[in-house]
């Protein structure tokens, strides 16, 4: 098991130079959701870095905490949690077509149909900003990074998992809260839950690359629906 990093090497100069490629990475995959969303990319992306270069670097300090991979992977363990990731969203993807989809897409629509748009897109280019952003910045923000804060705070895994499920409960709430879908926050708050332990687990075992595939492949049933109602 790797020495886990102490906290004030967070924010050392190595750890930056890190943290710093992969932030620009995933800044550049929230264009797309940024632009979708109607914000002014003069403002937003600097503060998404920002933001994003902070996060990255809790996954690169802290990343190996408990026995977890971290930020690089060997091939073997990135090939079998990319085949788990697979699996799972092929699992997944009949669940949110058939039963999440049916109940939540009329509520949503109702509720808000700003939010529906940004959650169902109505353009392909608006169903790939939708995939890069939940790859990307969403991964990070609900899974890899308190995942690695959490690991360094407790030392164990299974702990840090539980408090990332509670974050996204809570996350999942606020959202519910402010589109007026209070009759679906429990449905909403379990699923959102679901995704988010996997995600973790996942990162835990393989790696952030695999969690990123996850994120990417739990989504696909939105990519999915949009080919179907336009066929």
């Amino acid at each position: 098991m790797a020495q886990c990093p102490r906290m004030r090497d967070f924010l050392s100069e190595s750890n930056l130079r890190k943290a710093v490629p992969l932030a620009a990475i995933l800044t550049l995959m929230t264009i797309g959701r940024l632009v979708q969303g109607g914000r002014p990319l003069a403002y937003y992306l600097p503060m998404t870095f920002l933001v994003t270069t902070l996060m990255a670097g809790a996954v690169t300090a802290w990343g190996q905490c408990a026995g977890m991979p971290g930020f690089r992977t060997d091939r073997r363990t990135f090939a079998m949690g990319a085949a788990v990731a697979a699996g799972l969203s092929l699992l997944a993807l009949p669940l949110s077509l058939f039963w999440l989809d049916p109940i939540l897409k009329p509520a949503l629509q109702r509720a808000s149909p700003a939010a529906f748009a940004l959650t169902y897109p109505p353009t392909v280019g608006g169903c790939l900003a939708l995939l890069l952003w939940s790859t990307g910045f969403q991964t990070l923000f609900l899974q890899a990074a308190p995942m690695s804060l959490f690991a360094r705070l407790t030392g164990r895994r299974a702990v840090a998992v539980s408090l990332c499920v509670a974050l996204r409960i809570f996350v999942t709430h606020l959202q519910t809260a402010e589109v007026g879908m209070a009759a679906e926050s429990g449905l909403l708050a379990a699923s959102a839950a679901v995704a988010t332990a996997a995600g973790c687990i996942v990162f835990a075992r393989f790696g952030l690359a695999p969690a990123m595939l996850l994120a990417a492949g739990l989504d696909l049933h939105v990519l999915v629906q949009f080919v179907i109602c336009r066929s």
